[in-house]
């Protein structure tokens, strides 16, 4: 208990906050530093299906948009117009142009880009543009229309985005309902892929490790990733 006071007191006060509030409602005692421990494993735990939720959604979008504006799709005028331009958020135009500019090839913008983007790929306005005509192709496990295909995708990795985010700025995520998390991810990469689903089902450790979180409630027993397909 010493050597976790010291190490606590190695971190800041503002940071630690959240924890200690955290561990005062916790059922049983536990040191804030447990819970911020786990909240490190747990995250980290998540990089493998946030890995392969990102890769299968960008792999999927960017063949979608080859099918239908060709191989060289990053530098067609047409389909950078058709992208939204805001100015008070993200901006797809401007992001297309940053990830592009000096690039030789589609592979290459395709890793350039940041995730908002592919998110954003699934907003309403590609409903026929692009979806219409793809969505069985590059996106087969989904039984819904592709508009409904489209909404949901958008909304669930509206959710991923989140998770991403904060664990990609060490905040807290012990809050979240991390198993909703991992289910949505799994729904994410069903749609393009039962194999991959299945792989990651058998390779991810989040559900191990939020089977051992100190002092809360268990989550259920379980498993958090349905069977793809």
């Amino acid at each position: 208990m010493r050597n976790l006071e010291q190490i606590h007191r190695s971190f800041s006060a503002s940071r630690m906050q959240t924890y200690e509030a955290a561990a005062s409602l916790a059922p049983c005692r536990i040191h804030p530093f447990e819970l911020y421990q786990w909240n490190m494993q747990v995250s980290g735990a998540f990089m493998l299906p946030l890995h392969t939720c990102e890769i299968i959604t960008r792999n999927a979008v960017a063949e979608a948009l080859s099918l239908r504006h060709g191989p060289s799709w990053p530098w067609q005028e047409s389909f950078r117009l058709s992208l939204p331009s805001s100015t008070g958020g993200f901006n797809a135009r401007d992001e297309l142009r940053r990830a592009a500019s000096g690039c030789s090839s589609t592979a290459s913008v395709v890793a350039g880009l940041r995730f908002a983007f592919w998110q954003q790929m699934f907003t309403q306005r590609f409903d026929q543009s692009l979806w219409a005509k793809t969505m069985r192709t590059v996106l087969p496990g989904s039984p819904d229309p592709a508009h409904r295909t489209r909404a949901r995708a958008f909304t669930d990795l509206e959710r991923v985005r989140q998770l991403r985010n904060r664990i990609a700025h060490h905040e807290p995520i012990f809050g979240r309902d991390l198993d909703e998390d991992l289910m949505t991810i799994a729904r994410v990469v069903g749609l393009r892929c039962p194999h991959v689903g299945q792989w990651m089902r058998n390779h991810e450790t989040v559900s191990e490790v939020l089977r051992r979180r100190p002092g809360l409630p268990t989550p259920p027993a379980t498993s958090p990733c349905p069977s793809a397909g």
